[in-house]
C-alpha cells in the first residue's frame, strides 16, 4: 500500500475518533507542535523512521517529548499507536493528510498570496472578500512577500493559481509581441 492511501486512512480514522470525542480541533494544534518538532528536528526525524532504534527507546523520547510539549492523550496515544505499528516515517504526512481532511470537513480553504511589498489591511480584506464570493468557503490566508515579483500578487489555492503580477504581464507581452 502505498504512503498516500496510508497516510489517508490514518488521518481519517483519528479524525472520526477525534470528532467523536469532540476533540478535532485538540488533535489540530496538537499536529502543529508535533509537525514543529519534525521540521526543527532532523534527528528526531532520524529517530522515527529508523528501524535500528528499539520500538520501547523511540516510545519513552516521544511521551518525554510531547508530554513537555502538551500534547492530549488522545494525540499522545495517536503517536505510540503509529510507533507500535511501525509507521513511525509516515507522521508528518498524517498530520498532513489529517489538516487536509480536517479543512474539507470544516469548509476551510488554505490560500497564500504573494506579493512584492506588504499589502495594506484593505487589499488584503479586499482580496478576501472576492475570493470567499468566488469559493464559498473560509479562507486560512498565508500572506508571503516575495521582492522577485517587483509588483503585484500571486494567488495560489491547492493547484490553482493566479498571477496578477508584473512579470506575468511582461512576459504575456513579450510573447505577443513576439509572435507579431
Amino acid at each position: 500500500m502505498n504512503e498516500h492511501r496510508v497516510s489517508f486512512r490514518y488521518a481519517r480514522a483519528l479524525l472520526e475518533t477525534a470528532q467523536e470525542a469532540k476533540s478535532a480541533d485538540v488533535v489540530l494544534d496538537d499536529f502543529e507542535k508535533v509537525n514543529e518538532s519534525f521540521k526543527l528536528s532532523r534527528e528526531l526525524r532520524s529517530l522515527t523512521a529508523s528501524p535500528v532504534f528499539r520500538l520501547n527507546k523511540k516510545k519513552e523520547i516521544f511521551k518525554e517529548l510531547y508530554e513537555t510539549l502538551k500534547v492530549s492523550d488522545l494525540t499522545m496515544d495517536f503517536l505510540q499507536l503509529i510507533l507500535d505499528k511501525r509507521r513511525g516515517a509516515l507522521i508528518p504526512s498524517i498530520i498532513a493528510e489529517y489538516v487536509t481532511q480536517y479543512n474539507k470537513l470544516n469548509n476551510i480553504l488554505p490560500i497564500e498570496v504573494e506579493s512584492a511589498i506588504e499589502l495594506s489591511e484593505d487589499l488584503k480584506s479586499e482580496i478576501l472578500k472576492r475570493l470567499t464570493e468566488k469559493t464559498k468557503q473560509t479562507l486560512q490566508p498565508i500572506f508571503k512577500i516575495n521582492p522577485d515579483l517587483k509588483a503585484g500578487f500571486i494567488v495560489k489555492i491547492d493547484d490553482w493559481m493566479f498571477d496578477a503580477s508584473l512579470n506575468n504581464q511582461l512576459k504575456k507581452l513579450y510573447t505577443t509581441m513576439a509572435n507579431g
